[in-house]
């Protein structure tokens, strides 16, 4: 395997990275990207196995890489990822916080059940907690300072009925975003938001996004979902040294879908969540 290099190259020179939700997706995708940036990367997901192999192939590729089990709900296993990750690297430069979970079920808000409300809650907003406070302790303990970009979605901005599970755990990631922002600061720690659009993953081609195509068109200025290469691209610029004053902000990449989207043109198909 080959290293493909969308993120420009020593973007992310000497930086060790732990990314979370990297079984698949934007996580994978977003490792392979900043590992060709010049990062050292840590995978993290729930399937320990995937990322363990994951992380073996970047390095066969030539780059520093390594696979953790991790359940971002468990505040044990995130604990246990950190160590790991200095254990091997010796610090923590970036967190990308990506894991999520997809809706399974879609109607207004009476008709979702609690375990799934739930579920999505703690994967999304509860996992992100834990792991920004368990990465910033040790950016703390460094005394270097350090980056933290959570990936939220559009449906913390524009909520539609069917999905009110994501919106909820997404628009939570925007006030702890903010006050991750605010505290970790003075310790030259930026936290920041990514509020992404229709991210057609290759995954999500042959699921539950396989038929999304002409709504991105219609709905997007850009006239196409986006791929997980432009998340990544916008979250190693964030974890990077080139975005050194930008702290507290949530950023859009959603091809301007926000700036023009039409209900009439297809609310109900509007999902924007993510995959672990």
């Amino acid at each position: 395997m080959s290293l493909e290099q969308f993120v420009p190259a020593g973007t992310l020179q000497d930086k060790v990275i732990l990314i979370t939700g990297a079984s698949q997706g934007i996580g994978l995708v977003a490792a392979r990207g900043f590992a060709a940036a010049g990062a050292s990367v840590v995978l993290g997901a729930r399937r320990g196995e995937v990322v363990e192999q994951a992380a073996q192939e970047i390095e066969a590729a030539g780059r520093p890489a390594l696979g953790v089990a991790l359940d971002v709900t468990q505040e044990d296993s995130v604990i246990a990822a950190v160590k790991a990750t200095v254990e091997r690297f010796g610090r923590i430069d970036g967190l990308f916080n990506n894991a999520g979970l997809d809706p399974t079920t879609f109607g207004p808000i009476t008709e979702i059940p609690l375990d799934e409300w739930q579920a999505i809650h703690a994967v999304k907003i509860d996992g992100t907690f834990l792991c920004t406070k368990h990465a910033a302790k040790q950016m703390i303990a460094q005394g270097t300072g350090g980056a933290i970009v959570n990936n939220g979605s559009s449906s913390s901005e524009y909520m539609p009925a069917i999905v009110p599970q994501p919106s909820s755990s997404q628009s939570a990631i925007h006030g702890l975003t903010r006050t991750s922002a605010v505290a970790l600061g003075p310790h030259n720690i930026r936290t920041n938001m990514l509020i992404t659009g229709l991210i057609i993953t290759n995954e999500r081609e042959s699921g539950l996004y396989k038929d999304s195509g002409n709504f991105a068109e219609q709905c997007c200025p850009l006239r196409r979902g986006g791929r997980s290469e432009d998340v990544a691209q916008v979250a190693a610029w964030l974890l990077s040294d080139y975005s050194a004053y930008v702290n507290g902000a949530s950023i859009r990449v959603e091809g301007g879908a926000l700036s023009g989207y039409n209900p009439a043109k297809g609310d109900d198909n509007f999902l924007g969540e993510k995959e672990s």
